[in-house]
This record gives C-alpha cells, sequence and structure tokens, in this order.
C-alpha cells in the first residue's frame, strides 16, 4: 500500500471514529436534556396543580359573595323594620306599626330563594349559619308566620334580638368561607 493511500484510508477512518464519536456523544446529551426536561416538567406539575386549584376556587369566590351579600341585605332590611317597629310602639303608633309588621313579613318572604342559592353555592360551612338566619326570619314569637301583635313589645324585642344574632353568625361564617381559612389546598412545598 502506498503512502497516500494509507494517509487517506487512515483519514477516512479517522473521520469515522470522529463523526461517531460526535453521534455518540450528541445522544449522551440528548438523553440528558430529555432527563433534566423530565424532571423539571415533574417539579412544576404540582405548583401547576395548585394554582389551578386556587384559580378554581377564586372563581367561585365572586358568585358566593354576592349569594352571602343577598341574604345579608335581606336581613338587615328586616331587622331595621323591626327596629322601626319598635320604635313606632314605643310612640304608641298603632298604625305606623302594623305598617311596619306587614313590610316585615313581605320582606321575609323573598328569603327562600336566597336560602336555596346559598345552599347551591356552598360550601358545607354555610348551611348551618343559613338556617339560623331562616329559623330567625321565619320564627316569629306568637302565631305562627304573623308577626307580634303590636302590644308584645318583648315579642318585637326577641324578633329583633334573634335577627341580630343570626346575622352575626351568618357574616362570621361567611368570613371564614371567603378568606379561605376553610381551604384544605396545602401549598407544594
Amino acid at each position: 500500500m502506498d503512502a497516500g493511500l494509507a494517509g487517506l484510508l487512515g483519514g477516512v477512518i479517522g473521520a469515522a471514529v470522529g463523526a461517531l464519536g460526535a453521534v455518540g456523544s450528541a445522544y449522551i446529551t440528548g438523553r440528558k436534556v430529555q432527563q433534566q426536561a423530565r424532571l423539571h416538567v415533574q417539579a412544576q406539575l404540582p405548583q401547576a396543580q395548585w394554582q389551578l386549584r386556587l384559580e378554581h376556587l377564586n372563581q367561585r369566590r365572586e358568585p358566593r359573595a354576592q349569594a352571602y351579600a343577598a341574604v345579608l341585605a335581606l336581613a338587615n332590611a328586616v331587622h331595621q323594620l323591626a327596629e322601626q317597629a319598635l320604635e313606632r310602639q314605643e310612640a304608641l303608633d298603632e298604625d305606623g306599626f302594623r305598617v311596619l309588621a306587614q313590610r316585615i313579613q313581605e320582606t321575609e318572604e323573598g328569603f327562600d330563594p336566597l336560602y336555596t342559592r346559598v345552599l347551591l353555592e356552598g360550601p358545607e360551612a354555610m348551611v348551618e349559619p343559613t338556617r339560623g338566619m331562616e329559623i330567625a326570619l321565619h320564627h316569629i314569637p306568637g302565631d305562627l308566620g304573623a308577626f307580634p301583635d303590636y302590644e308584645d313589645f318583648d315579642g318585637v324585642c326577641e324578633y329583633r334580638n334573634r335577627v341580630t344574632v343570626a346575622v352575626r353568625q351568618f357574616v362570621e361564617a361567611a368570613r371564614t368561607v371567603l378568606n379561605d381559612d376553610d381551604l384544605d389546598v396545602p401549598s407544594p412545598a
């Protein structure tokens, strides 16, 4: 074999070995990059799931807040009417008292759809406070379904006080729910 052919053959073999080395190196590097990408995705998956859960809960917060606010608006209206009825009793204004008693009963009738809405919006922690509100608004001393008579000052006071307590309990529960104090979504640490 002459020297030129041996040099050419050596160059070709060297180039082939170099190319195989380059291909092997590229393959190993590709596998390492793939492993790192897989590990990176696995590390980020819990964080992404946690963020999606929080976004879902935030989207649920607004309808719940609206439902709770509607219940409180109705309860506050009834409470104010009961206060005015007490004032009419103290002023010995029987006709004014009867008008307010009628308005209280009419306002109370709007509670049932709000109660249903809160039960649907949830969560379970709001069922008992909402039920307490229903009892306070509809459980009127004296005749069932009738506001106390003009002569029953203590009955009107008791009614107003029950509504006051129910509002406080409802507000406390709603704040807890809306502030996410009842969430069981641990942070992926």
